[in-house]
């Protein structure tokens, strides 16, 4: 990707990554960005009961070179939203509270999905959607939270007409993993980009030639860098709890992009779909 990740998306796709004490940190600047472009970092480090070692590692785990370039960076993004007149919202989320619990949710779910379509290369969605109509047989494969999106896609790609496949075990993936050659694909989705499984099922279409879709959080994972085209998803959910870490909100919006987009690309998509609709209308009362 040739554009340059924001500092909010480069903070909640690396936090799972962070050290205890570099977690402290984001979560401040989470809480408190405009507070913190007036800091020196020895005020920083302070409040967060961490040491300016600490600070610099973060800021560099996040894409600067230092404290300073993350401010100056910082600084820059809140002026943006400002100017665009984006809603202001916190992290918190209080049953006593319960519209603004609701105004701080519906904004960072808003955030998620501007982020992540802000993510996307458009010459190398462009490419990847051609290869999928090109491919010969296309693989879901995702493990845990992710597997309902894994469904999702396949149950799309077919409603289109396109060969796709899917397994909710991780044993049937592998297996089948095994089947693709060159010509296919493998559309792998992991919040991590670091499941051992499913690299383990990567790395075994890999060497059979089939070319592979990365969704991930994590733009520097071993799943991110061994995929041929890479989607990159962003998550607020670290804004509420910081033992959440991915959201299916944002993988689900890439696939339905995907989706509307082959429609419109793929000759007998409207053919196959009202197909699909007619069948499915005849279950209904």
């Amino acid at each position: 990707m040739d554009r340059e990740i924001s500092i909010n998306n480069q903070i909640f796709s690396t936090y799972e990554s962070l050290y205890d004490a570099e977690k402290k940190v984001a979560d401040y600047i989470i809480a408190y960005p405009s507070e913190v472009i007036e800091m020196s970092i020895a005020e920083l480090a302070a409040q967060c009961e961490a040491s300016q070692a600490t600070v610099m590692r973060f800021c560099k785990k996040v894409g600067c070179t230092g404290f300073y370039q993350f401010k100056i960076r910082l600084a820059g993004e809140l002026r943006e939203q400002r100017e665009q007149g984006e809603q202001v919202a916190s992290n918190e989320i209080n049953l006593d509270q319960m519209e603004q619990s609701l105004q701080n949710i519906m904004v960072n779910k808003v955030e998620e999905l501007k982020a992540t379509f802000q993510n996307i290369n458009p010459a190398e969605f462009k490419e990847m959607i051609e290869k999928i109509l090109e491919a010969n047989l296309i693989e879901f494969a995702a493990m845990g939270n992710t597997i309902p999106i894994a469904l999702d896609g396949a149950y799309k790609f077919e409603q289109l007409g396109l060969q796709a496949i899917r397994f909710p075990i991780w044993e049937s993936q592998e297996a089948f993993a095994r089947t693709l050659k060159k010509g296919d694909m493998l559309i792998a989705i992991s919040a991590s980009g670091a499941s051992r499984k499913l690299l383990d099922i990567v790395k075994i279409v890999k060497k059979k030639g089939a070319l592979i879709v990365a969704i991930t959080n994590q733009h520097t994972s071993a799943l991110a860098e061994a995929s041929d085209y890479l989607l990159l998803t962003a998550t607020r959910e670290n804004v509420f709890h910081n033992q959440i870490s991915f959201t299916r909100m944002a993988a689900m919006a890439l696939i339905d992009s995907l989706f509307l987009f082959l429609f419109y690309a793929k000759r007998d998509s409207f053919e196959n779909l009202s197909v699909h609709e007619q069948s499915v209308a005849e279950e209904k009362i």
